[in-house]
This record gives C-alpha cells, structure tokens and sequence, in this order.
C-alpha cells in the first residue's frame, strides 16, 4: 500500500513546492496506457511513476531510477542517458496482482532539458497473489516544469 501512496503523492505534489524543472508530466503508451510523471531526487536518480490501463485493468506503477550519462555518446539534439531502477506495480485484475519491477530504459532530452522522450523495458515477478512473470514495455514523453 505504501508504494500506491508514494505514486498518488508524485501525482498530486503542488508544482509550487518543488523546485524548477525537477518534475516532469506526460503520457506514455504501451504497457500501460496512460499518464506518466517523473521527479528528479538529484542529478542521477528520479522517481518515476505511470496511471493507466493495461488489457483494460486500471495498472499503477512506480520506480526508482538511476540514469547513467557516460553509456551512450553525446547527441547534437541533447542528453541521451540509460537508465536502470527497481519498482513496484499494481494491476487491478480479477484477483489484483503486485509485482516487483527491474525497469531498464534510455531517455533523450532535448538541449533545455524541458522535453524528455524515453523507451524502457521492464520484466515484472509477480508476487501476489501467486507467483509468475509479465513484461512492461513503453514509450512515452514528458515535459518539466
């Protein structure tokens, strides 16, 4: 239940009280199907999380990110980072699934660092209410304010 909070906060946090340009909003379309938000702890790790639908399911999923600068060569367009992280994901199926999430991506972000475009992919353990495996896969873009 404490993930299913922390995702609602980053949703709901006033734009007031976080600093300028840390946190980023927008859709992302795949698995799931839906709204994305991202807020940056600091220059490498973030907070990511995503509301949407999944096979028609309402799917809430949240992460912790790290973002790797040095993987992959600087672009004339902006920053291109990988990133790596662990999460949490909730599907509200027939009987409700939780899982863990190993979520691994790359991000383009343009010169101003305002616009993110980004591709991940992340296999999911299910843990509740039995065991098993799914797959996330994703892209999306986000604006930060």
């Amino acid at each position: 239940m404490r993930p299913l909070f922390l995702l609602l906060a980053l949703f709901a946090a006033p734009a007031s009280a976080l600093e300028a340009g840390k946190l980023g909003a927008g859709v992302i379309l795949g698995v799931p199907f839906g709204a994305t938000a991202k807020y940056w702890v600091d220059d490498k790790k973030a907070v990511q999380g995503a509301l949407g639908a999944s096979d028609g399911d309402l799917t809430l999923s949240t992460d912790l990110l790290i973002h790797f600068d040095d993987v992959l060569p600087k672009k004339k367009v902006g920053e291109l980072p990988v990133y790596a992280g662990l999460g949490i994901k909730y599907k509200a199926e027939s009987r409700d699934f939780v899982g863990i999430r190993f979520v691994a991506g790359v991000a383009l972000y343009s010169k101003d660092k305002r616009n993110e475009v980004f591709f991940e992919g992340a296999p999911v353990l299910r843990i509740s209410p039995s065991e098993g495996a799914a797959f996330d896969g994703a892209v999306g873009i986000r604006r930060y304010f």
